[in-house]
């Protein structure tokens, strides 16, 4: 017998309009836009104790902080591996917060709505190009794509969040030629 997990009465507010990432298009070798990746993040967050149990999940409000990025190097590998990925020497290590607001329906006789909220540090890396250096600045352009949540009981909730994040390189806003 087939299980199906339904999720879609759950209201997601930060989600990004894919759209609005633009790329160039220049050949492969010449594209500075090609400095992307996907991550997800699962999570398991427990109501506080000072909240009501969760009857039903109503909204998930979602919002995403780069709070430091940084070029490191790495080895620099001229084969691609299994999986199609390829080291440059270079990385951008980005780390950041996912800001979120849970609004649920509480389990008491009133059905009360709370609202509960969780910060949620996260590391990425994107792979650069061999010829960046450890000075090149990165503007880091952030999609939320997706955000399953459920609660596995009354008192923790089950979520995850898929992120797309690209660096393109810092324009100069310094005024300086």
């Amino acid at each position: 017998m087939k299980k199906c997990i339904h999720n879609g009465t759950v209201e997601v507010i930060g989600l990004c309009d894919p759209e609005t990432i633009q790329f160039e298009d220049v050949p492969a070798a010449d594209a500075v836009d090609r400095n992307w990746t996907e991550i997800s993040i699962p999570e398991v967050l427990a109501v506080p104790d000072k909240k009501p149990s969760i009857e039903q999940i109503n909204k998930v409000f979602i919002d995403v902080k780069i709070i430091s990025q940084k070029i490191i190097s790495t080895p620099n590998v001229n084969t691609e591996n299994l999986e199609g990925s390829l080291v440059t020497g270079r990385k951008l290590i980005i780390e950041g917060m996912l800001e979120q607001k849970v609004l649920y329906t509480a389990d008491v006789p009133e059905q009360s709505i709370h609202t509960t909220h969780f910060n949620v540090p996260f590391s990425a890396f994107i792979v650069l190009r061999e010829d960046t250096t450890l000075e090149d600045e990165f503007d880091i352009d952030i999609c939320v794509e997706d955000v399953f949540v459920d609660s596995f009981s009354p008192r923790e909730i089950f979520k995850n969040v898929t992120l797309f994040l690209r660096a393109r390189p810092a324009e100069d806003d310094t005024g300086c030629p």
